[in-house]
């Protein structure tokens, strides 16, 4: 009997152990495509994706469209188990809404993560999984530095609204070495300087902006995007190469598309 109970005690152990192993191998960190949301593969062209900063206790990302955000809290104690707090999203209007409400969803309810045969597993408290995520490769976004900023670009959204050309293409040309900023809002020139949050890298706040004062058609669209560069808190890359302006909440206030055309720089 005492033989039979100690080998019982060895295969309680070992069974532990093994069931501890695909949750301890499996790595959050880094950037991951969604793949499919409760066994459904997402269809179409969604550059949907999720980032796990483990050091910051930050996730990020887009969600095919709108830029997502959160906290991360990982259980040192109970391998496998994850808490994501506050997720909140950017508000843009999306042809593929309905995606997005589902990745947003399924977000609120991830308890664990386990490694999977493709890459990682996000699951709900009964261990069921409802988003299946697999290893971007890293040229496919592009990085979330300050410096790639430098250049022009033009401001095709404000507030979720187009933005269309009055007189002029309203745009920001960033110069990083020299922390200052220098545009048009589509009439008036605008010149200002920018500035970042100590070891907050996707943080930005534009200050000193001034504007010459002419008057001419659309000051109200004018007057919407010098209000927007005043809200701005942050930036962050998204997967087409765009850039978002973000306010204090994380909701984009300002799109910026890199322009690859003719300089906007009037000289």
């Amino acid at each position: 009997m005492k033989k039979l109970f100690l080998s019982a005690a060895f295969l309680s152990v070992l069974f532990m152990a093994s069931c501890g192993d695909k949750s301890n191998k499996a790595d959050l960190s880094g950037k991951w495509n969604i793949i499919s949301i409760e066994g459904q593969n997402i269809t179409g062209k969604s550059n949907a994706f999720i980032g796990f900063d483990t050091k910051e206790g930050k996730i990020y990302g887009n969600a095919g469209c709108n830029n997502i955000m959160g906290g991360l809290n990982i259980d040192s104690i109970n391998p496998g188990h994850i808490i994501l707090s506050n997720i909140a999203s950017t508000r843009m209007t999306c042809p593929d809404i309905d995606i997005e409400m589902k990745i947003l969803d399924a977000l609120q309810n991830v308890t664990g993560f386990q490694s999977s045969a493709n890459g990682i597993e996000l699951t709900d408290k009964s261990g069921k999984v409802i988003l299946s995520l697999e290893k971007k490769d890293d040229k496919q976004v592009t990085s979330a530095s300050i410096s790639s900023l430098e250049g022009e670009w033009i401001i095709s959204k404000v507030n979720g609204n187009d933005v269309k050309a009055i007189e002029k293409t309203p745009f920001l040309a960033f110069n990083i070495t020299e922390n200052s900023v220098h545009g048009n809002a589509g009439c008036n020139i605008i010149n200002g300087s920018i500035e970042q949050e100590r070891n907050n890298d996707s943080s930005l706040k534009f200050g000193q902006m001034m504007s010459t004062m002419m008057a001419g058609p659309g000051m109200k669209a004018e007057g919407d995007i010098l209000a927007a560069i005043g809200k701005v808190s942050s930036f962050v890359f998204n997967a087409d190469g765009s850039v978002s302006l973000n306010d204090a909440e994380g909701n984009e206030v300002i799109l910026l598309t890199k322009n690859n055309g003719k300089s906007l720089i009037e000289k």
